[in-house]
């Protein structure tokens, strides 16, 4: 009913369109056609607007650059636009005919972008903000607008997974703080943190604002930089409708190389001779060579071979009323565990935009479908969203709006794919290549038995969760009205709200196939909501004084307030597993559990800036904002944050005159403060008691038995926690060289946040008590961004091309991070073992282990060789840092960083006669990976199997062992991995080709008898090859907190959900 009620709302979009289009040629008498150009080079424009002046009626000029209009009489005048170029006004008169050549604006930079509850020209733009063009963002389609930021902009880093409609990690400048470094993002005015729901189909201009003297206009919540979206706003025009869609497939990328069962047999035998035991295994007997049994499990024998009597069919069981008797083939050929657990994807995008407008008002209404099926079986997401927006002009100064969304999101299926620890896919690497899917009934193989391992079927575990679901509906938007009081002032208010309900339903089963079988049903349902809304008002003042002065003044006021709440439950031992059975209150009474939240915060603030241009020459920008949290105590409750820019447009000197290469060039310098309040719970600032069984442990009577329960500690507030402040300066340079062929942004900047708030630390004697956040901390960030872009015509052949190249570079530092210089702050801790550290004179998040200098290959060198646990012929030499004699903890070091010293976006695009090329590669080098799957798969951790590298390149007693890497097999050693060490570490550096694309765009003269003004198909490949060194699955491996934002365990692959090869056939269509 959904894809009915879609294609209905194409057809009556479509229908209207021929309506208004037919009522608007209605008595009209001639039809003018033509071609437009552009002056400089003659090549044809295409999407220039052509409008009968004072109407509706209206063209865009196609590839070619040609148009036809109807027009009622010769005294009309048609008006060209085109962004970029001077707009022409030109009398139709009697003419059929009418070609156009239009000048590229006078400045190549003229363009109007918004930058903080304003718009400026951007050649006036002091800051450092980058503006991304619509096109560069449908470059690559995506369900999540923040996984088309990849390589886009300088100086912003954009990491993720194939997760199912799963947003991105964007990071701006670096790390600024050790907790949450999401930026703010701005979408027609409402701020928000969450664009997972915002349909990037929708999405017109976007500017990301990067340092200070550009974003601390936005105050607390600014530190982190400030991306503001403008969604599609209807235009003066003939309506028009528009279709862009693409089907395509997803692909999972190779898995890691893993033993056989003939290899893990001798892994096993090998493993246990080198440790002076005789060969034995549950599976594979006790004799001089492994052998394979013909069952795995057969009741309750292991390892059991044809003909065995507990191998008969009829005693087979899985019911729980009855002992369980499962038999399980021993599969000799091997099961290739990771391919079981994927599939070749289906992924689909369908837009239908409608748009148009008259003097007085406009419109764009947009509906997508978006539907992404998982890698992984039995997962997917779809989301359905509905954009419209409106605007009214009444009389001549007043204009009312809204832009709205509402968007209904649905994930199905298991999303452990996305967590690290012991994965979905952790456990496909890990279980034992000899079992296979199924046992001989069809039912559930796994573990369960001597010798078995103790992972867990992947594939089970994905089929039974194939009914979990995790939705949310969203609306967000705001209405607007803006009053011009007199020629230049003009009052604004704008009140937006972003409120979001979501649901969640997870049926955890009983299993009977597991080692560690989970021995009770249980079913969790939950629902929360969270409604924001932002009050926004401002007045703007624009003027130009004696054609010198241009001046914009800027005051206004904002009010943030968010709530939420939620509740959830759980319920044990369901008496069916079926779907519709699944009712909390049909659960157990026994092993309840049950649990709600709430919270409220707000944000008060006012705020003022000034822009001063003279004689188009020299710049001045200033900004002030005064933030007012809930979140902090009533001793720092409010911060103020200034800002301010100069720059110098060089080229406009009268010395400049004679360079005629240089057709802009500008000199930027900024300075400002910006403020960060993620990093503090909303209570903070106050001491909760709370009263349950579980924690209070006692009643007030005394007694015992009493139902008035006691009060423990709850949590500790802190009333002097202060905001995270964060210091930019910046120098810039933009320049256009060459007749507008060459454009060069480049930035240095120096960004010092300091106050970092951490988790407050106290004795164990202090009780479970949740401790406040603090501040504790400073990081600075240093780097330099470049954006070089150049297009033209290639010997006047009309092959153009369009080439853009970005790199940044970062440096990050830990200055402090807490009271003694010594201090440091413990990042990820994994199985007992430290691996990550923040430390002064080292960048966040750094790794921090042993080095390994080679092997023990001589008794001789064992007995020369400092005191190390498990020491002999053929382990890991480990450095004495110290050289006192003892590896200890004195001796390790930091042996890597995952910051990247260089990342790249390089976008190449060819274009002739129709067909078009495109093709972006990016790339991050300079930044170690602390590969923690090698835990799993190089070493004796539990059981379960090992990698091909394990067994070919451990050290060997007599062998060339050049390229050994790994210890000497030994069934004893539990030390090797016991610590963190250079091996885990491996280069992270990699090249990957992002998107590349093919398309064509259908003549005119073929489309318009159709009724059709433009019509595009092209075929697109994402991630289409990956050159690294790096052995894990995927190199875009971010942090080990993905989920949650934090920065302490960046770096670290915890075997992570892979990105996906996708393969698309796309369509744009308009008429």
């Amino acid at each position: 009913m959904k894809m009915k009620f879609y294609f209905s709302f194409g057809k009556i979009l479509l229908q209207m369109g021929i309506f208004l289009w037919c009522f608007q040629a209605f008595g009209q008498s001639r039809v003018i056609s033509g071609k437009v150009t552009a002056q400089e080079d003659n090549t044809p424009l295409p999407g220039v607007n052509v409008i009968v002046k004072g109407t509706t009626t209206g063209a865009v000029t196609d590839s070619n650059g040609s148009y036809s209009v109807t027009i009622p009489g010769n005294d009309v005048f048609l008006v060209f636009t085109f962004i970029g170029y001077t707009a022409q006004e030109v009398a139709a008169g009697n003419r059929s005919s009418i070609d156009i050549q239009m000048a590229s604006d006078v400045k190549a930079l003229q363009e109007v972008v918004v930058t903080g509850y304003t718009t400026q020209n951007r050649r006036d733009i002091t800051g450092a903000v980058s503006v991304v063009k619509p096109q560069e963002l449908l470059a690559t389609p995506a369900g999540n607008v923040q996984q088309q930021l990849q390589g886009r902009v300088a100086g912003v880093v954009t990491s993720g997974t194939g997760v199912p409609g799963a947003g991105a990690k964007v990071r701006v400048r670096g790390f600024g703080s050790f907790g949450n470094n999401d930026p703010l993002y701005i979408v027609d005015g409402v701020p928000t943190y969450n664009v997972n729901n915002i349909n990037p189909q929708d999405i017109e201009s976007m500017q990301v604002l990067k340092d200070a003297s550009a974003a601390s206009i936005y105050g607390a919540r600014a530190a982190n930089g400030v991306v503001i979206m403008t969604t599609k706003k209807g235009k003066t025009g003939a309506p028009t409708v528009s279709i862009d869609s693409y089907y395509g497939f997803q692909k999972a990328p190779k898995g890691p190389n893993m033993l056989n069962p003939t290899q893990l047999g001798q892994l096993f035998w090998e493993s246990q001779l080198n440790a002076g035991q005789t060969p034995s295994h549950a599976q594979y007997g006790s004799g001089a060579e492994p052998r394979f049994p013909d069952y795995v499990i057969a009741g309750s024998l292991a390892g059991v071979m044809e003909g065995h009597p507990d191998t008969d069919p009829a005693l087979y069981n899985i019911d729980y009323a009855r002992p369980i008797h499962r038999i399980v083939r021993f599969n000799k050929e091997g099961t290739d565990q990771w391919n079981e657990l994927f599939r070749t994807a289906p992924i689909q995008s369908h837009q239908v935009t409608a748009n148009g407008g008259t003097e007085f008002s406009n419109y764009s209404v947009g509906l997508n479908f978006f539907d992404q099926q998982g890698l992984m079986h039995y997962t997917g997401y779809k989301r359905y969203s509905l954009r419209a927006n409106t605007q009214f002009k009444v009389k001549n100064r007043i204009r009312l709006g809204e832009n709205v969304q509402v968007s209904y999101n649905e994930a199905k299926g298991s999303r452990s794919g996305e967590e690290g620890g012991e994965s979905l896919l952790l456990n496909a690497i890990r279980i034992y290549p000899f079992i296979p899917r199924n046992d001989v009934m069809g039912n559930w193989a796994g573990t369960a038995g001597a010798g078995a391992g103790t992972g867990a079927n992947s594939y089970a575990d994905l089929y039974r969760s194939k009914d979990d679901i995790n939705s949310a509906m969203r609306l967000f938007g705001n209405v607007y009205a803006e009053v011009d009081i007199i020629n230049g002032l003009t009052a604004r208010t704008s009140f937006g709200v972003d409120y979001e309900t979501r649901y969640g339903q997870d049926y955890e089963f009983r299993t009977y196939e597991r080692a560690e079988n989970i021995g009770a049903n249980a079913y969790t349902e939950q629902n929360d909501w969270t409604r924001n809304w932002t009050w926004t008002n401002t007045l703007t003042y624009k003027k130009v004084f004696a054609e010198k002065h241009d001046i914009t003044l800027l005051a206004g006021t904002e009010a943030v307030k968010e709530t939420g709440r939620g509740v959830s439950g759980r319920r044990i031992n369901f008496f069916s597993d079926d779907p519709y059975f699944r009712v909390l209150t049909r659960g157990a009474p026994v092993g309840q559990n049950n649990d709600s939240y709430g919270f409220a915060s707000t944000l008060s603030s006012v705020f003022g800036r000034v822009d001063y241009t003279f004689n188009d020459r020299y710049i001045v920008n200033a900004t002030l904002r005064r933030d007012g949290s809930s979140r902090f105590g009533s001793e720092n409750r409010y911060g103020v944050f200034p800002a301010a820019s100069v720059g110098w447009r060089i080229s406009s000197e009268n010395f400049m005159k004679g360079v005629p290469f240089v057709n802009d060039l500008k000199l930027r310098v900024g300075w400002g403060q910006m403020g960060n309040q993620l990093n503090v719970d909303r209570e903070n600032a106050y001491s909760f008691y709370r009263s349950t069984p579980g924690n209070s442990s006692y009643d007030l009577g005394g007694t015992g038995n009493s139902v008035m329960m006691g009060f423990d500690m709850d949590r500790i507030g802190f009333s002097r926690t202060k905001w995270e402040a964060a210091t930019t300066t910046n120098l810039g340079i933009d320049a256009v060289l060459f007749d507008s062929r060459l454009d060069v942004a480049l930035d240095v900047y120096n960004r010092t946040t300091e106050g970092l708030l951490v988790r407050a630390q106290a004795a164990g004697t202090l009780g479970d008590a949740t401790l406040p956040f603090v501040n504790l901390g400073d990081i600075r960030n240093r780097g330099i961004d470049l954006t070089l872009g150049t297009r033209g015509d290639i010997g006047g052949s009309g092959l153009k091309y369009d080439v853009v190249l970005t790199l940044a570079h970062y440096k990050n530092e830990a200055l402090r991070v807490g009271a003694n210089a010594k201090d440091f702050i413990q990042g990820s801790v994994l199985r007992n073992v430290e691996i990550t550290r923040s430390e002064a004179g080292q960048p966040i998040s750094s790794f921090r282990g042993y080095t390994i200098d080679g092997f023990y290959n001589t008794q001789e060198e064992v007995d020369a060789g400092p005191d190390q646990p498990q020491k002999g012929i053929g382990s890991w030499r480990i450095r004495d840092r110290n050289n006192d004699g003892v590896i200890n903890a004195d001796d390790q070091s930091y042996i890597g960083s995952p910051h990247p010293d260089l990342t790249t976006g390089l976008n190449f695009t060819l274009a002739y006669k129709g067909f078009d090329l495109s093709i972006f590669l990016y790339s991050v080098l300079g930044n170690e990976i602390y590969n923690n799957t090698k835990w799993w798969t190089d070493f004796n951790s539990f059981q379960g199997n090992r990698s091909v590298r394990m067994l070919e390149q451990s050290w060997r007693a007599g062998a060339d062992n050049s390229k050994a890497v790994l210890p000497i097999l030994n069934a004893t050693d539990t030390y090797s991995n016991s610590i963190a060490n250079t091996y885990m570490v491996e280069s992270g550096s990699y090249l990957r080709a992002r998107t590349m694309q093919l398309g064509y765009n259908f003549p005119k003269t073929l489309i318009s008898r159709l009724g059709m003004s433009n019509l595009r198909l092209y075929v697109q490949g994402q991630n289409i090859f990956t050159i690294t060194n790096y052995t894990g699955v995927d190199p875009d491996v971010s942090s080990q907190s993905q989920i949650t934002g934090q920065e302490t365990g960046m770096g670290i692959d915890m075997g992570w959900y892979p990105n996906p090869k996708q393969f698309l056939l796309g369509l744009n269509l308009s008429f």
